[in-house]
């Protein structure tokens, strides 16, 4: 995982942080994770006069951990297959491929990647409603229906849902198991985002295969109602202090303050930790998740490599300087 986090405050400039890229400097991976936090925009820039990006260099150097982190962003957007400036052009694929015989990291970088490029590619056609696209994929891999990249916001279901797609849904269930449970990146059901849209009869149709869906988005809407609630009281304020997330804000717009909460609690962190998954928690959040028996990322679905907490100190750091700032 990344190393403690500088002194140095706020990100640094597109030419540091790719200097230290570039040179493979470890010891500084913690600016640069700090650094794409609040500009994630830098990861796919390749400079004039030279041939990769960054996240080129991130494979190149077999950085699995901080790749990990990176791409579990809040609200990253990239093109992962980015190609490179050289000639021939070769996108990250190519690249984890032609080291991954360097180390044990960039034999799994490679296999990282060479699996998100398959869940891509199986979100795609899930979004665009190519049923007999994803039909073809899944007869070779039935665990796709039930994964996703960590900067993807849908699951399968959840574009079948969004596009009211009742018909691929039931061609599709025919064969393979979908996870009825599963949550958006933003923590929802699939008939969450089908009543969103107003394709109530899907909505429906999907609760009454699983109450246990209902179920979660009765709890949902209870949660928000007992939040409007609470902050409306002087005497129940709500979790997260509005003067910290107002401070976060100004250090790095709202995607900053994203970054500060855990996707579980929806709170700002107190005890961030990283999962093998390369997403932040809270730490007490994720323990109750691990200890349900869960061994699969509650982001992607996943199954986690390990189930490691390590601390994750530049966001702890950051917490901690934007909460001596704010007493002053």
């Amino acid at each position: 995982m990344t190393a403690s986090a500088s002194t140095n405050e706020g990100p640094l400039s597109f030419e540091e942080v790719f200097d230290i890229v570039k040179r493979n400097e470890q010891s500084h991976y913690d600016l640069v994770y700090r650094t794409l936090l609040a500009k994630p925009e830098y990861l796919t820039s390749i400079p004039n006069h030279e041939s990769y990006s960054i996240l080129h260099y991130l494979v190149i150097h077999g950085a699995l951990n901080l790749f990990n982190q990176v791409i579990a962003i809040p609200n990253i957007r990239f093109i992962l297959l980015t190609k490179s400036a050289t000639k021939p052009s070769k996108d990250v694929l190519q690249l984890a491929d032609e080291n991954r015989s360097k180390s044990g990291n960039h034999r799994k970088l490679f296999q990282t990647i060479d699996r998100l490029v398959q869940m891509d590619k199986f979100a795609e056609y899930g979004k665009n409603n190519q049923t007999n696209e994803c039909k073809r994929m899944l007869e070779l891999d039935q665990h796709l229906v039930n994964e996703k990249p960590p900067y993807r916001r849908y699951y399968l279901i959840h574009h079948l849902a969004y596009a009211n797609n009742r018909q691929a849904f039931d061609e599709l269930r025919q064969i393979c198991q979908f996870n009825m449970t599963l949550l958006t990146s933003d923590m929802n059901t699939a008939s969450e985002v089908a009543f969103e849209r107003n394709h109530k009869d899907f909505a429906r149709y999907l609760e009454t295969l699983s109450p246990q869906m209902r179920a979660i988005r009765e709890q949902h809407q209870k949660d928000k109602q007992k939040g409007k609630a609470s902050s409306k009281s002087a005497a129940e304020p709500a979790e997260n202090d509005p003067g910290l997330e107002k401070q976060i804000i100004s250090t790095g717009g709202d995607n900053m303050l994203d970054c500060f909460t855990c996707p579980l609690t929806k709170e700002i962190f107190r005890d961030p930790v990283v999962l093998s998954d390369g997403f932040t928690y809270e730490r007490t959040a994720i323990q109750q998740w691990l200890d349900l028996g869960n061994r699969r990322s509650p982001m992607t679905n996943i199954e986690l490599t390990n189930v490691e907490l390590v601390p994750n100190t530049v966001l702890k750091h950051l917490l901690n300087d934007i909460a001596e700032k704010q007493k002053k």
